[in-house]
C-alpha cells in the first residue's frame, strides 16, 4: 500500500478525469447523505476542543471537503493516537488522522493518496529555556523525551547525522501527556514530537524535517477512501492554497523561523536604531501633538517586533521633500527611513537596501464629483512627496498631466480643494483618513487609474547585512491578528474631532444665512423702534384713561379689546410694575404678544363664548414679564360693550407666582434629574425612521463585541431579531408603543445578547425629538446594570432562602403565603398548607451527630421538592418541620401527594452498626376561605400534623379530623405548641 504515495504524476491527471466523469453520480450521492465518522485528538492549536465543540485544522478542511462528497461529518473526540487507531480498529470510527507513513503502517491501513498537510519534526521545549533555535551543539547534549514513535526518531536521527551532531538522551513515555508532564516536572529538557503539538508556552528548539500527513481507513472502506480522494482532488484544483491558508490560521508558529545565535547575539550588543517616520500621515504614522511620540499602524509595528525580538527602535519625525533619500543618511543622523514604494515601479538604484513591506495600501486618483478627469485630455495631478520617486512615477504613469510635488496627501487635497489641481494621486488609508473631515468629505476615487503602495524600510548601507535579515523575518513573521488588531487600532484613533475651519467650511452655507437673517432682524428692529416712538403720545393718552383704578393690590386692572390682537386700552402702574415694564413706555400694547402661546387659544375660546350682557369669567393664563420669564396670573374679567362688536374685557389680574413657586420647585427637580441621566456617559443611539437610519455609539461594540442590531429593516418595519432576550420582547414593543403614542421619553429593562451569546441586563432610555406630527426620529441611551441586577436576584435569593436545603425560609414562606391570601375556594379546587415534621430526627443527631442529620435533612428537602410543582411553595420551618403551600389542588390529588410524601421520607439511616428510621407525620389544612390570617392557617396544619404524629406517626391528617375538645385554647392563633423534642 506504501506504492500510492509515489504515483506518478498520471495518476494525478487520471483522478482529475474521473472526477469530472462521476459528477453526476456525486450529486446522486448528495441526496443521501451519509455520515462519516471521523476521530480526532487534541492537539494545542491544531485540533482544539471547547465546550464540546470540535474546532481547527482538519474540521475546517473536512467543512470544505464536504461540500464535494456530501458527507454528514461528526467528530468522535479520542484521548491520543492509540486510542484512535483502536477505535478505527473496532469500527468505532471511520477515519482516523493526522496519520504519517510508515510501511509498517501502510500493510494494515488504507491511506488517502494525497496528503491532508504537512507538518515538522521538531524538538520542543518550555518558553523560558535557556537553549535558543538551531543550537546542535547545546541540543546533543539535552535530554528528550519521546514517545515510541519509530517515525519521528529515524527523521531526528538522519538529520543529526547530517550535520554531523551527536544524538542526545532519549527516555521513551507511552503517550504525549506523560512525556509533556515529565518536561514540566524537569526529568526531560525537551520533546522530540510533531510540530503540530506546540502549545502557547513552549517553544521550538529545531525543525528537522517536512513530513506531510494523511488521512487513513480500514480496507474494507475502499468507497469511503475514494469519495475523500475525489473531492481532495477537486478541492485542490479550486482552493490550491486552502492548505497554506489552514496552517496560517492553526499553525502560525510552523511557519515562523526564531532568530539564530548569531542574530540574536548582534541584537544584544545593538544600540536602538534610529528610525524616521512621515508626522502627518494618519493612519500610517503621525506625530502625538500632546506627547511628541510616534503613533501609527508603522511604529506598532517595529514595536511588535521590537517586543519580539529585543532590537530597539528611536522614531524620529521626518518631514519629505522631493529631493529622494540620499540626504537622508547624511551624518548618520538616521539608521532606517521609513519610504512608500509603488509596487509597479520599484526603485532603479541597486544599491538601495529594502525590507519586506510592512503595509501595504491601494494607490488611486481623487477627485471632486464636478471635475472630469480623461486618459486623454490635460489635466493637474498633486502628488505626495512620500512616494518614492514621486515625480518620475507621475511623470510615466501621467504623460498627459502636468505634477505638482507636496509634502504629504493632506496638502495635496488642500490644493486641490482651492483649485491648484484637479486630482490627487495618494494612498487610500491617509486619503480615507482624511476624507472623514467635511473639508474633504467631497473627493472621491476616479475609476481608470490603481496601483499598489508598499510602505518598507530603507536601511543604512552601513549597516551589516544581518540586520537586514533580521528584520525581513521579523516582518514576515508577524502574527495576522495582531497585524489586523494594530491596523484597526490605528484606523480608529486616527478619527478625529472636527476643527473650526472644517466645522466653518461645512456650515458655510448656514452662516451667510444666519449673516442675512442678522441683517433683516436689525431693519426689523429698527423699524419696530420707530413705531414705538410714534405710538408713545397715544400710550400717554391710555396712561391717563387708568388713572382712577386702584393700583394697591397684588397685581394690576386692566381693560383689553376683545378683538385680536387683544390690545390693551387701560392698564394700571400695577399691571406693567407686575410684568417689568415701565407704565409710560410699555414694549407692547397688545396682550397676545405677553401672552404664552398654549395660553392663548384657551383665552381665545373664553371670548368666543356667547353672551348676553355682562359676562364674568375667571382664567389661569402666564404673561412673559420683561426680563423673560413667565408670571403665573389669575385673570378674572367682565365682557361690556355694545352690539355692534366693539367689546372688552375688563380684568383684574393676580398675581400667583408664590403659589406656583412650590409647583416649579418639584418640576425643576424632576427636570434635574432627567437632564442628569440623559448625561451620563454610556451607550447612545439615534433612530430616524424617515431615512431608515439606526446609529449607535462606538461603546457598543466595545460592550457587546458586535455592531448593533438596527430597529428597522430596509421597508420601514421593527425587526426583533438578535436585539434583546426573547422574553424581553414585550419590554420592547412597549418602549416603541409609548414612543409612537406620544411619549417624550420611556423606559424599559432588558437582556441585550453579546456576540458570545451571553445577556447583559440593560436599562434603554428612549427620547422623542421629532414633533407629534412628523416622522419619528429619537435619541437615547443603554446603560449597563448587569452587576446590579444580578447582585440584587442573589441578595434577594440569600434572603428568601435556608442556607442549607435551599428551601423558602420562614419568612420569605410566610410572605408567599400572605400575597396569596385571601384565599377563594373554586369548585372542587383549594389551595393548602401541608405541615411536616419527621418523626424521630432527633435520634440521628444524637446518635450519628449533626453533619449526618444535615445530610437527612438535605435528602428529605430534594424528595419534597421533586413532588411537587415549581407553582408550590417549599419551605423549611425550623429544625426538621417544613411546610408546603399548594395552589389550586383537588383532595384526592393533594391525597396522593401525601402518599407519596409518606413513601419518599420513609428512609434508613445506618451509621456504624446502627440503624435509624426516619418517617415523617403531615398534618393537612384546605383553605375554605374563614382563615382570617397567615398564622390561624399555619396552627390548623400545625394542630393536624401534632394529630398525626399522636396517632402513632408515619401518617398525614386533615384539619377537619382534629377532634373538637382540641380547640379551644389550640385553635388561638397565638398558642404556640410546645415541640414534640424530636428536631
Amino acid at each position: 500500500m506504501s506504492n500510492r504515495h509515489v504515483r506518478p504524476l498520471t495518476v494525478l491527471l487520471c483522478s482529475v478525469f474521473l472526477c469530472l466523469s462521476v459528477f453526476s453520480v456525486q450529486s446522486g450521492h448528495a441526496a443521501q447523505q451519509r455520515t462519516v465518522r471521523v476521530g480526532l485528538t487534541p492537539q494545542a492549536q491544531f485540533t482544539r476542543v471547547e465546550n464540546g465543540k470540535v474546532s481547527g485544522y482538519i474540521p475546517d478542511q473536512l467543512e470544505q471537503l464536504a461540500r464535494y462528497t456530501g458527507w454528514n461529518v461528526t467528530f468522535v473526540v479520542l484521548k491520543d493516537w492509540s486510542a484512535s487507531l483502536q477505535a478505527l480498529d473496532s469500527g468505532k470510527i471511520d477515519l482516523a488522522t493526522p496519520a504519517l507513513h510508515s510501511a509498517e503502517r501502510a500493510q494494515h491501513y488504507l491511506y488517502c493518496a494525497y496528503p491532508a498537510g504537512t507538518s515538522y519534526t521538531a524538538i520542543i521545549a518550555p518558553a523560558n529555556s535557556p537553549v535558543i533555535y538551531d543550537d546542535l551543539d547545546k541540543i546533543s547534549h539535552l535530554r528528550l523525551g519521546a514517545l515510541p514513535n519509530a517515525i519521528w526518531r529515524k527523521d531526528f536521527a538522519a538529520f543529526m547525522q547530517q550535520r554531523d551532531v551527536a544524538m542526545p538522551a532519549m527516555a521513551e513515555y507511552p503517550g504525549r501527556d506523560e512525556a509533556r508532564a515529565a518536561m514540566r516536572a524537569g526529568q526531560v529538557d525537551a520533546l522530540l514530537e510533531s510540530v503540530l503539538s506546540l502549545q502557547n508556552d513552549e517553544k521550538i528548539l529545531l525543525k528537522c524535517k517536512l513530513t506531510p500527513f494523511y488521512y487513513i481507513t480500514l480496507p474494507q472502506n475502499t468507497p469511503l477512501m475514494q469519495e475523500l480522494e475525489q473531492a481532495m482532488v477537486q478541492l485542490k484544483m479550486e482552493q490550491p492554497d486552502l492548505e497554506y491558508r489552514l496552517g496560517r490560521q492553526y499553525l502560525p508558529r510552523m511557519y515562523q523561523t526564531p532568530l539564530t545565535r548569531s542574530e540574536l547575539a548582534y541584537i544584544a550588543q545593538r544600540h536602538a536604531l534610529r528610525v524616521g517616520y512621515s508626522p502627518n500621515r494618519k493612519p500610517f504614522s503621525w506625530q502625538d501633538p500632546a506627547t511628541g511620540n510616534a503613533r501609527g499602524i508603522l511604529p506598532d509595528i517595529l514595536r511588535d517586533a521590537s517586543a519580539r525580538s529585543g532590537l530597539q527602535f528611536i522614531f524620529e519625525p521626518r518631514h519629505a521633500s522631493a529631493a529622494g533619500t540620499a540626504d537622508v543618511f547624511a551624518g548618520n543622523k538616521l539608521d532606517l527611513v521609513l519610504d512608500s514604494f509603488a509596487a509597479s515601479d520599484p526603485p532603479s538604484d541597486k544599491a538601495l537596501r529594502l525590507t519586506a513591506p510592512l503595509a501595504r495600501a491601494n494607490l488611486n486618483l481623487f477627485a471632486k464629483p464636478e471635475t472630469k478627469i480623461s486618459s486623454t485630455d490635460f489635466f493637474r495631478v498633486a502628488v505626495p512627496a512620500t512616494l518614492y520617486n514621486a515625480a518620475s512615477y507621475a511623470a510615466r504613469i501621467f504623460p498627459q498631466a502636468a505634477a505638482r510635488i507636496f509634502p504629504c496627501e493632506e496638502d495635496c487635497m488642500t490644493a486641490a480643494g482651492r483649485g491648484e489641481a484637479d486630482a490627487v494621486l495618494g494612498s487610500s488609508m491617509v486619503a480615507n483618513s482624511l476624507m472623514n473631515s467635511s473639508r474633504f468629505a467631497d473627493f472621491n476615487p476616479v475609476t481608470g487609474y490603481t496601483d499598489l503602495e508598499e510602505i518598507r524600510l530603507i536601511i543604512r548601507p552601513a549597516l551589516p547585512d544581518v540586520l537586514q535579515g533580521i528584520l525581513n523575518n521579523l516582518l514576515l513573521t508577524i502574527d495576522e491578528k495582531s497585524r489586523t488588531q494594530i491596523i484597526s487600532n490605528n484606523i480608529t484613533a486616527a478619527i478625529t474631532p472636527p476643527t473650526v475651519s472644517d466645522l466653518m467650511y461645512e456650515y458655510r452655507s448656514l452662516l451667510i444665512i444666519i449673516a442675512e437673517l442678522v441683517l433683516f432682524v436689525s431693519a426689523l428692529v429698527a423699524y419696530a423702534l420707530h413705531l414705538r416712538r410714534k405710538n408713545m403720545y397715544s400710550q400717554l393718552a391710555s396712561d391717563q384713561r387708568l388713572a382712577h383704578i386702584a393700583d394697591n393690590i397684588n397685581g394690576g386692572v386692566i381693560s383689553i379689546s376683545s378683538q385680536l390682537p387683544l390690545r390693551i386700552l387701560d392698564a394700571n402702574n400695577g399691571f406693567w410694575q407686575l410684568l417689568g415694564h415701565d407704565a409710560n413706555n410699555p414694549e407692547t400694547t397688545d396682550l397676545i404678544d405677553l401672552l404664552h402661546a398654549e395660553d392663548t387659544q384657551k383665552l381665545l375660546d373664553m371670548i368666543a363664548e356667547k353672551h348676553d350682557g355682562p359676562l364674568t369669567r375667571m382664567l389661569e393664563l402666564r404673561l412673559r414679564h420683561k426680563d423673560g420669564t413667565w408670571l403665573p396670573l389669575l385673570l378674572r374679567g367682565t365682557f361690556t360693550g355694545d352690539k355692534g362688536g366693539s367689546d372688552s374685557i375688563d380684568c383684574v389680574v393676580v398675581d400667583i407666582t408664590e403659589q406656583k413657586r412650590m409647583q416649579e420647585e418639584l418640576e425643576q427637580e424632576k427636570e434635574r434629574y432627567r437632564i442628569l441621566l440623559e448625561q451620563s456617559q454610556d451607550i447612545f443611539f439615534d433612530v430616524d425612521t424617515e431615512k431608515r437610519q439606526f446609529r449607535c455609539s462606538p461603546n457598543f461594540l466595545l460592550k457587546f463585541g458586535r455592531e448593533a442590531t438596527p430597529l428597522f429593516n430596509e421597508k420601514g418595519r421593527p425587526i426583533n431579531r438578535q436585539i434583546v432576550h426573547p422574553r424581553d420582547l414585550p419590554a420592547l414593543n412597549e418602549l416603541r408603543r409609548r414612543i409612537r403614542s406620544g411619549k417624550p421619553t420611556a423606559f424599559a429593562v432588558m437582556r441585550i445578547p453579546t456576540a458570545e451569546g451571553r445577556y447583559i441586563w440593560c436599562r434603554v432610555q428612549a427620547t422623542r425629538i421629532s414633533k407629534p406630527d412628523a416622522p419619528l426620529r429619537l435619541v437615547g441611551k443603554i446603560v449597563d446594570i448587569d452587576e446590579e441586577v444580578r447582585r440584587r436576584a442573589e441578595l434577594e435569593r440569600r434572603t428568601q432562602r435556608d442556607s442549607l436545603t435551599d428551601l423558602l425560609n420562614k419568612t420569605a414562606f410566610r410572605d408567599k403565603i400572605c400575597a396569596a391570601m385571601p384565599v377563594k375556594p373554586q369548585q372542587d379546587r383549594t389551595d393548602a398548607l401541608l405541615f411536616l415534621d419527621l418523626d424521630n430526627f432527633k435520634l440521628i443527631n444524637d446518635t450519628f451527630g449533626h453533619v449526618t442529620g444535615d445530610a437527612t435533612l438535605l435528602k428529605a428537602s430534594e424528595a419534597i421538592k421533586h413532588i411537587f410543582r415549581n407553582a408550590d411553595a417549599v419551605g423549611r420551618f425550623g429544625g426538621d418541620e417544613f411546610c408546603v403551600f399548594v395552589r389550586a389542588i383537588t383532595r384526592e390529588a393533594l391525597q396522593e401527594r401525601a402518599e407519596a410524601l409518606l413513601t419518599e421520607l420513609h428512609m434508613f439511616v445506618e451509621h456504624e452498626g446502627q440503624r435509624v428510621e426516619i418517617t415523617t407525620s403531615i398534618g393537612i389544612y384546605l383553605f375554605d376561605g374563614s382563615e382570617s390570617s397567615y398564622d390561624v392557617a399555619l396552627h390548623r396544619a400545625d394542630n393536624a400534623q401534632y394529630l398525626a404524629k399522636q396517632a402513632g406517626k408515619n401518617r398525614y391528617c386533615f384539619y377537619e379530623e382534629v377532634p373538637d375538645p382540641w380547640l379551644g385554647d389550640m385553635d388561638d392563633p397565638h398558642y404556640i405548641r410546645e415541640d414534640s423534642g424530636e428536631s
